[in-house]
């Protein structure tokens, strides 16, 4: 992918809603997981072009650290746009082989990463290795195989979830799960309308929808619709602290590496 496409999509992550709510959930998950936690050391695999890392800083705390780290030197470029000097470090790393030593953090964030991975228990089995005893992995993956499109060919997706499958390969790679639940619980109904009616009709581009960088189309709303569905994606995440939601686009994990 070219530096201009890394652009788009840093610009994207940053405004559109989808990632914006995705953000917002996780803030209040971490603000649930990290309550009372002091010094925190958190690594986010696969940060791409570093977009949630600056929610990850003020999640920690002034005290704690926040490492990103992808794959990809040219996302990495563009994250250390949101490097200002204080508690955020990046680097280069495979998820599948991690350049860290064992017990190296407390806490770890994939955010939509572990469907782009092969060898998914592979990757968890890695993060397992790096957490402390009592360490905690929070991560979202997309929800229903019956959902597969043309939109998960093009971010190079391996697979969707479902919810056992997930909770599966979780206790597979030694975690104790504290939280399993759907989000995006809107969505379903026009997702598949979406693939169903939308995509699959030819390359041309909707007049109301934009293109990600790497080649999804989202469909594009008013600011107003933008703004209210990214704060319902957050009302999502105080309600996931609480209880699981039954449905939804998205699946969102917090799991723990045993004492």
């Amino acid at each position: 992918m070219n530096p201009e496409e890394y652009g788009r999509m840093h610009d994207l992550e940053t405004t559109y809603w989808w990632f914006v709510g995705r953000r917002l959930l996780f803030a209040r998950l971490l603000k649930d997981v990290l309550a009372h936690r002091d010094s925190v050391r958190l690594i986010d695999l696969g940060c791409g072009t570093g977009a949630n890392l600056p929610m990850l800083r003020e999640a920690v705390g002034p005290r704690g650290a926040v490492f990103g780290l992808d794959f990809s030197p040219l996302a990495l470029q563009f994250a250390r746009g949101e490097i200002d000097g204080s508690n955020l470090y990046l680097s280069q790393g495979d998820a599948m082989r991690l350049p860290l030593r064992d017990e190296a953090t407390d806490c770890v964030t994939m955010l939509d990463v572990l469907e782009h991975l092969p060898d998914d228990n592979r990757a968890l089995c890695e993060v397992m290795r790096i957490l402390k005893p009592g360490g905690v992995l929070l991560l979202s993956v997309p929800a229903y195989q019956h959902l597969w499109s043309a939109h998960d060919e093009a971010l190079h997706h391996f697979r969707r979830y479902e919810r056992a499958q997930l909770g599966r390969v979780l206790r597979d790679a030694g975690f104790k799960i504290e939280k399993l639940s759907f989000a995006m619980s809107l969505m379903p109904p026009i997702a598949w309308f979406w693939r169903r009616f939308v995509l699959p009709f030819g390359p041309h581009r909707p007049k109301n929808a934009q293109r990600h960088s790497q080649g999804a189309i989202l469909p594009q709303v008013p600011d107003w619709a933008n703004d209210l569905l990214a704060r319902y994606v957050e009302i999502e995440g105080k309600i996931i602290v609480r209880r699981p939601i039954r449905f939804g686009t998205s699946l969102v994990a917090v799991a723990r590496k045993k004492d």
